[in-house]
């Protein structure tokens, strides 16, 4: 008499894919290098795939601020093509889960190229992930910041990375209508359904050396686990003074070649000690 039948490859669960969506400015940045030092650390318990040059994952967060900026037919065939790529890496992988992370899956931070809704289009990226991730099937997790905190950091990265010109104040005032973090999970649900969203806030951090512990419990990893790992040595991407950020700003609004400007922004963030305040982000004296 034949044992009990083997359960196929192709009838076993697909493996979990945590897929950890931003925000911007909500301490992404110390996640991605608190899990690259603790890659080997966790091997063979979570499989960590962080925004790496020449990765799916990469490419992925790219595609999708593209198609946030654009919803065109051509930016969604990219996003599709994104969203395949890494699908095909994630299968052949591991059983263990995977955590891919990357702050601009949910789109393009309010206040880029004028956009100024709190990721509008994120729903929409989330249901292509979705369908082309198959037969994953992908958990989307967010983080949230208190939007009086959040803002003026959001505003600062846009005039250190994105050539923003206008004051502080001119960008509190374009984003004054984008209301709180509920309105977004409220779309959310409404396109894909409840449950669908898992959404923690950055002030529940209560480890700053171990970046992420929400998440990291969330994919399966207990309290032990966490504390064995290597702690995070220092905060990263840490605010500007008002004085360099000022003088960025202003330096944003001239003609310069991309190459001079990148030079000048490096000599103002790297020497911040020689701006004063005397300016501040509002523009005023």
């Amino acid at each position: 008499m034949s044992g009990p039948a083997s359960i196929s490859q192709a009838d076993a669960p697909p493996r979990r894919v945590i897929l950890h969506c931003g925000v911007q400015k909500t301490g992404s940045t110390s996640l991605h290098r608190f899990l690259t030092r603790n890659e080997k650390a966790l091997k063979g318990r979570l499989e960590v795939r962080t925004p790496k040059r020449k990765t799916p994952q990469q490419e992925l967060g790219r595609a999708a601020t593209r198609f946030s900026l654009d919803p065109t037919d051509a930016s969604g065939a990219d996003l599709v093509s994104a969203i395949g790529a890494l699908r095909d890496k994630l299968l052949q992988g591991g059983s263990e889960p995977c955590l891919v992370s990357h702050e601009n899956i949910c789109g393009a931070v309010p206040g880029r190229a004028g956009r100024n809704r709190l990721y509008p289009v994120f729903p929409a990226i989330a249901r292509l992930i979705e369908a082309h991730m198959a037969p994953l099937r992908p958990e989307f997790v967010l983080y949230t910041r208190d939007m009086a905190a959040w803002k003026p950091s959001v505003y600062g990265q846009m005039v250190h990375s994105d050539w923003y010109t206008k004051t502080l104040d001119e960008f509190m005032d374009d984003t004054s209508a984008l209301g709180g973090w509920d309105r977004l999970e409220q779309r959310f649900a409404t396109d894909l359904g409840a449950g669908k969203l898992t959404v923690f806030r950055l002030e529940d951090e209560a480890q700053p050396e171990f970046p992420g512990t929400q998440l990291l419990r969330h994919c399966g990893l207990s309290n032990d686990d966490i504390k064995g790992l290597h702690p995070q040595a220092r905060k990263s991407n840490q605010r500007l003074n008002s004085g360099a950020l000022e003088f960025i700003r202003q330096i944003n609004a001239l003609e310069l070649a991309p190459r001079t400007r990148t030079d000048v922004v490096e000599l103002a963030v790297r020497n911040q000690r020689l701006f004063t305040t005397n300016l501040d982000p509002s523009g005023h004296a």
